[in-house]
Order: structure tokens, then C-alpha cells, then sequence
């Protein structure tokens, strides 16, 4: 009797990505080894408060990119983070993790919304509640931390109380720009690069247009539960240009 020789699984091969997606992709994995899945948000122009957002997931041949999104960037564009300060306008261009952050109460969470979970597996969905106010002035203990304020006690012109920011904040994720557990700003002379700064839905105006962020990136509310009910753990999302996420991945 004769014993077959054993099979040899064929080489895979893996094939430069031709889209602008895929290359940015490509380029966060070479700088974050073992990057599987990235958020790629591309606007056009360093003021464009309008962009783009693919998924891009790693196969064993290289990077596909899913259909393009319209979304909202900030109403001045997008500038790397350290560049960026509180207020300015603009979405932090840089990359960043998923983001993770522990409320007053202790529970740990990644993302959030006045509205039900819809089905998020990347992180622990906190359910909004009465009380829940998001510190976003620049050098006070609060920025950059869920805390416990009533609504008339979470004043700061940039502070924002969850409750009552039912429409675009339905359901959001965090984004990891300046986030816990090291936040700069939230101590006297610390430069305030950002804080709030989310995955949401569209705000609209008057007319039913959407509306740029204040440096959040926003999508429609379809889009939206597809990406957030898609994200793993370990996502990251490329924020900034084509040219300059090339450049600095």
C-alpha cells in the first residue's frame, strides 16, 4: 500500500491595495501591527467638513474596503490633534482606537446613546440617564469625563448634557483622541486638545440638510447601526486627508 504524500496548503499571496481606502488601510496595519479592521474617514480638503467613511477589514490577501458613506466632519475641517484645540471646529485628523471611558457611577463603556443598544459587540453600550453630563471646558477637573451634574449645573459653553441631545446622540461610539485615561486638559495648563469627541448621527437643520459637527464624525442613522454593530475591539479609525494619513499613519 502506497501512503500519499501530504498536501501543502498554497502560498497566500497578498496584493497591494489600488484603492485610497485600502492604501490607508494598508499603512495603519505596517504602523500597528495586527490591525484588522479600520474606520477610514477621508474628507477631500483639510476644510472640508464633508467626508467619507469605509470599513476597511484585513482578508488573508489584503484589505477590502466596504461601500463609501457620506458623513459630516467638523464645520472647519480636520486638523491633526496636536495641532488642535477645544472649540476650534475642526475633527483631531490623526489615528485613534476605539475609545473607553469610566463613568461616575463605575461602569466602563465604549459607547453610548438615548436609545436602546443596538446590538454593539466592540465594548459595553451605556444606556443615557439622568444626571449624565459630558465635561468639555478646557483646563476644569470635568474635561473630558462623564460626570454626574443636574442640567443646570453642566453650564460650560462646550459641556454637553446627554439627555437632551436626543437626535444625533441616539447612539454613539467613542473615539480614542485624547480620551482616558490620560486626558489632557482636565488640569491647570494642559493644553486641551479635545474632548467629545464621538461617532454619532447626523444633525439636521431647519431645512432637513445635515449639519457639519463641532469635530465629532457623524453619518446617517442606517449607516450609523451598520458601522457601530460591525466595529471589533481592536478597530482604529483613520481620520484626516488622503495625502496626509499616507503620510502619517
Amino acid at each position: 500500500m502506497t501512503t500519499p504524500a501530504p498536501t501543502t496548503a498554497a502560498p497566500t499571496t497578498t496584493l497591494a491595495p489600488t484603492d485610497d481606502c485600502g492604501r490607508v488601510a494598508a499603512q495603519v496595519e505596517v504602523a500597528h501591527p495586527g490591525t484588522t479592521q479600520v474606520v477610514v474617514v477621508l474628507a477631500a480638503a483639510t476644510s472640508a467638513s464633508r467626508a467619507t467613511l469605509q470599513v476597511a477589514e484585513r482578508t488573508p490577501t489584503g484589505w477590502t474596503c466596504a461601500a463609501p458613506m457620506d458623513a459630516r466632519v467638523g464645520r472647519n475641517g480636520v486638523r491633526p490633534l496636536l495641532d488642535r484645540r477645544s472649540g476650534d471646529g475642526t475633527t483631531p485628523a490623526g489615528v485613534f482606537g476605539l475609545g473607553m471611558m469610566t463613568a461616575y457611577d463605575g461602569q466602563v463603556f465604549s459607547f453610548f446613546g438615548n436609545s436602546p443598544d443596538p446590538g454593539v459587540t466592540a465594548g459595553a453600550y451605556r444606556a443615557v440617564r439622568e444626571g449624565d453630563c459630558f465635561g468639555a471646558t478646557p483646563n476644569h477637573p470635568d474635561y473630558g469625563h462623564l460626570v454626574q451634574r443636574p442640567a443646570a449645573q453642566c453650564p460650560g459653553p462646550d459641556d454637553e448634557y446627554l439627555p437632551q441631545i436626543t437626535g444625533a446622540y441616539e447612539h454613539a461610539a467613542l473615539i480614542g483622541a485624547n480620551m482616558e485615561p490620560e486626558v489632557s486638559g482636565d488640569a491647570p495648563g494642559e493644553v486641551p486638545y479635545a474632548a467629545a469627541i464621538f461617532l454619532h448621527r447626523f444633525s439636521y437643520d431647519g431645512a432637513g440638510n445635515t449639519k457639519p459637527t463641532a469635530g465629532c464624525v457623524s453619518l446617517g442613522h442606517d449607516d450609523l447601526v451598520t458601522v457601530l454593530t460591525t466595529l471589533r475591539a481592536d478597530v482604529r479609525f483613520a481620520i484626516g486627508t488622503n495625502d496626509w494619513l499616507l503620510a502619517n499613519p
